[in-house]
Parts: structure tokens; sequence; C-alpha cells
């Protein structure tokens, strides 16, 4: 065989090999940019619908937050906020995170607990002071996994002006004596 002809068969198995090196490598990169654009699309869909129906169950926990804080809950408000409550865990609880699914499947069954325990009387005032105490938790689990207190404010209001001052120590006077109610 002639030395020309080797070389041009050498030279073009050579380079069919780098080029099969660089579109494999290609191919490789191009495939883990599609993963994580993929996985940046699915996060951001998951984020937009907790974003949803989130505030909807801290809605639901605030209203009967104030219920109990108000000195107006009965066994059946209970009930009725508990078949609520399993009615959103029902549509959505699939979206919790495995902590927050925890204390919220956990809230479930003490709710169910709770009733049985209290069949045909009122629940006394400690068991309201524990369920408002259970539902501020989870509404901070619920507003954590959305990153409200993460999230950097647009604006930071000036908390340093006297009549500011007087105002944030007058609400925190009258909170402290709310908050002791319910051991806070």
């Amino acid at each position: 065989m002639k030395p020309e002809l080797l070389i041009a068969i050498v030279s073009g198995l050579i380079t069919l090999l780098a080029s099969s090196f660089v579109a494999m490598y290609q191919a490789r990169t191009e495939f883990r940019k599609l993963t994580r654009q993929l996985e940046q699309k699915y996060t951001t869909s998951l984020f937009d619908k907790r974003l949803e129906v989130y505030p909807v169950l801290f809605k639901a926990l605030n209203d009967f937050n104030n219920v109990i804080e108000y000195n107006s809950s009965s066994k059946q408000q209970l009930i009725e906020f508990q078949k609520q409550y399993d009615t959103w865990i029902s549509s959505h609880a699939i979206l919790l995170t495995p902590t927050t699914a925890k204390v919220v499947w956990g809230y479930h069954y003490y709710l169910l607990d709770l009733l049985e325990q209290y069949p045909d009387i009122s629940l006394p005032q400690e068991q309201w002071i524990e369920i408002r105490n259970i539902q501020i938790v989870i509404g901070k689990f619920l507003r954590a996994e959305i990153g409200v207190f993460d999230t950097i404010a647009a604006g930071i209001p000036e908390l340093e002006k006297p009549y500011v001052k007087a105002i944030i120590d007058k609400l925190l006077q009258s909170s402290k004596r709310i908050r002791s109610r319910f051991g806070y």
C-alpha cells in the first residue's frame, strides 16, 4: 500500500474519531442544558401552583384563629373547619414539601383524634389554645415554602422615626398581652 494512501486513511479515521467525540460531547452538553431547563420550568410551575393554593389554606387557618382569639369558637365550627381543611388537603397536599406535609397531615390526624376525645362535650380552653398555636406554625411553614420570609422587600419602612417607634411600642404591648393568653 502506498504511504500516501495509508496517511490519508489514518487521517480520515482520526478526523472521524475526533468528530464523533466532539459530537458526543455536544450532545451530552445539550442534554444537560435541556434537563436543567426542564427542571427550572418544573420548579417554576410548582412554585406558581403553591403561590396559587397556599394562600387559601393560610386564610382558612387565620380566619379560624380569629374565631378562637375572639372566644367565639364552638365544636361545630371546628368540625366545619376540619371539613374545609380536609378538602384542601385532598386537592393540594401533593404540592407540599415533605417537612410541611408531616405537619399538615399530623394536624389532620390531630383534629380527628381531638374530635373523638370530646364526642359529646365542648373542648376545653387549653385545646383551643393548642389548635390556634398549631395553626400559626402551619401558617409559618406555608409562608416559608413560598419564600415570604426570605424575599427582600421592595422598600424598607423607616422604623427609627419617633412616631413610628411609639406606635410599634404600643402595638407590641397589646400584642404581648394577647399572645401571653395563648402561651407565646
